[in-house]
């Protein structure tokens, strides 16, 4: 059970490249949005859902398999920030390329209530603040959307 849970809490061993493994887990985000989730924004909705307790879920046990908060190794928090971040909008390169840049910048630079949100325990603070900040990164590309689209 526990190799079970290392797999899929390092999106599929990705997390356990040594360097910028966040962004490798948000590569193969990208990639499950783009190849599996259709543009039915009902699905979407049930997607978005199912992903962000998945990783809580995942993320928690994994946490406790490592026994180090937030362990680097776990990404499936940023595959799931992903999708929050590219959810309802095309399936252009133009918005998976600027979700993909937007969400790194705002998963690293995390503003105030975005960090403080890590301050969750377990599966839920690893996951949180990925999510708020695939949220941000989602109303700035709906206004992009808006205005340029």
């Amino acid at each position: 059970m526990n190799k079970i849970v290392l797999f899929f809490s390092s999106a599929f061993g990705v997390g356990y490249i040594k360097y910028a493994p966040g962004t490798f887990g948000s590569l193969v985000g990208v990639l499950l949005w783009l190849l599996f989730v259709p543009n039915i924004y009902l699905l979407q909705v049930f997607l978005l859902a199912t992903v962000f307790v998945i990783s809580i879920l995942f993320s928690s046990m994994a946490e406790e398999i490592y026994r180090k908060k937030d362990d680097q190794r776990i990404v499936i928090d940023e595959v799931a920030g992903m999708w929050f971040s590219v959810a309802f909008l095309p399936k252009t390169f133009l918005f998976l390329f600027l979700g993909f840049i937007l969400f790194r910048t705002f998963d690293i630079k995390k503003t105030w209530f975005i960090k403080k949100s890590q301050d969750f325990r377990g599966g839920l603070g690893i996951t949180v603040d990925d999510i708020l900040a695939g949220v941000f990164v989602n109303i700035i590309l709906q206004f992009v959307k808006f205005l340029f689209y």
